[in-house]
């Protein structure tokens, strides 16, 4: 079981038998507005038994949660880092995962445009600019991206933008570098949009990440602008 997104939950076992648990927390790079959480289920759900190839990493990591040996927590972050990509693999090939970013970036065309997003932030996209990256017409990749990915290539655009933005305010970087990262010509135009979007300014934002560690920062999401 796997929650994208930080909520309150119970689990119950059966009196008799008990249950076994490892759990974890796993934080994304690109901020709240991850668009891999946001693509996710709420909440992802595969029953084990059905997963056989999860296995061996399970019983890797029940072995080191219960080890105490010197290198142990190194060895349980890279076996769920690992057990998080074989989730993904599965529920994208059972088709539990049918729109968002990693429909998008297993499109063939859809996720070259995609990872040049990834890739260069700072760049002043047109729509001209990335329907070429997709080898696609204007309208038709306008069309097809919303239909997949679930947003606007400049919705989208924008979210990956803030992301990256507030990744970079917690590794203490100024606005003014920040804007210039991630497309924005000063600071000004940038928390504009992050104000817009996220519903406080980056400072207040940082502000409430640092006093939530980063976990439970509450976002009010606007439109998205470009």
């Amino acid at each position: 079981m796997f929650f994208p997104r930080p909520r309150r939950h119970r689990l119950h076992g059966p009196e008799q038998e008990g249950a076994e648990l490892v759990c974890a927390t796993i934080e994304f790079g690109a901020g709240m507005l991850n668009p891999l959480i946001a693509s996710l289920p709420e909440p992802l759900i595969l029953p084990l038994d059905a997963l056989p190839e999860l296995e061996p990493t399970l019983q890797l990591l029940f072995s080191e949660a219960s080890s105490g040996l010197p290198g142990r927590q190194a060895a349980m972050d890279r076996l769920f880092e690992y057990l998080f990509v074989l989730l993904i693999r599965s529920a994208m090939k059972e088709h539990r995962i049918d729109s968002g970013v990693l429909v998008g970036l297993s499109d063939l065309r859809l996720g070259k445009a995609i990872e040049a997003m990834h890739k260069h932030p700072e760049t002043s996209w047109s729509l001209e600019q990335l329907a070429q990256c997709a080898g696609m017409s204007r309208a038709r990749f306008a069309a097809y991206f919303r239909q997949v990915v679930g947003m606007t290539p400049f919705d989208y655009l924008t979210d990956w933008r803030l992301g990256v933005a507030q990744t970079m305010l917690r590794n203490g970087s100024s606005l003014r570098l920040i804007a210039a990262a991630v497309g924005y010509a000063n600071a000004t135009a940038l928390t504009r949009i992050f104000t817009q979007r996220i519903g406080m300014s980056p400072s207040e934002w940082l502000a409430r990440s640092q006093l939530h560690s980063g976990s439970n920062v509450p976002l009010s999401p606007q439109p998205a602008g470009a």
